[in-house]
């Protein structure tokens, strides 16, 4: 038997990165954002007759919701940063990024 340590090949998995924080709050604020102009297209196209202001609001809804899945990605991935690496939100992080 040898006594050889295997601490060389060992590493963290730390899966958030250093400004963690600071890109799931931009990432919220363009939630916000783009969810507060789409009520105004579909508030301005509505009050002026703009179908087309109307269908473009209604279409930001899918960026909104795109957006929001990163959103929830960020804060999942926040929530569960301790525990074990898992297939799961693995799966979560992939399917988040290319939602955006």
């Amino acid at each position: 038997m040898h006594s050889h340590s295997v601490a060389p090949w060992t590493h963290q998995h730390a899966f958030l990165g250093e400004h963690h924080r600071e890109h799931e709050r931009r990432t919220w604020s363009v939630v916000a954002l783009t969810a507060l102009m789409m009520v105004v297209e579909i508030t301005g196209g509505t009050l002026f007759g703009s179908l087309a202001l109307v269908a473009d609001g209604w279409h930001m809804a899918t960026h909104v919701a795109a957006l929001a899945i990163a959103g929830l990605a960020y804060l999942f991935a926040r929530r569960h940063a301790a525990d074990s690496p898992t297939i799961a939100r693995t799966e979560v992080s992939a399917s988040a990024s290319t939602c955006t």
